[in-house]
């Protein structure tokens, strides 16, 4: 993970949650998975390589989703494949949303 210098909040990348995804699905003394998401989103690639990672794992052992502050756009993305998925009465989620346009120059 990376300490933010500004919040002193530990913050993990795509690269991060895969790894200890992947290691975590390998291992058979881990019976299930509970990951916390606190995270507005982010990029489209990283969410789409978490989101694989959540439903390879969620298919050899159950996968908890626990939303804390925000689980919205991508953090919402990531949470779709899991076994269960838990929130707060306070938390914000939801809000997946593909924006893309195409421009015309003809008549």
């Amino acid at each position: 993970g990376y300490r933010d210098p500004i919040t002193g909040l530990t913050l993990m990348g795509s690269e991060t949650i895969c790894s200890a995804l992947r290691k975590a699905r390998e291992d058979k003394s881990i019976k299930a998975v509970l990951l916390r998401i606190d995270s507005g989103g982010g990029l489209v690639m990283a969410a789409d390589e978490i989101w694989r990672e959540v439903k390879l794992t969620r298919e050899r052992k159950p996968v908890v989703v626990a939303m804390r502050d925000i689980a919205a756009s991508g953090g919402y993305y990531i949470a779709a494949p899991a076994s269960y998925i838990f929130a707060q009465p306070g938390t914000i989620t939801g809000s997946i949303g593909v924006f893309n346009g195409l421009f015309s120059l003809r008549g």
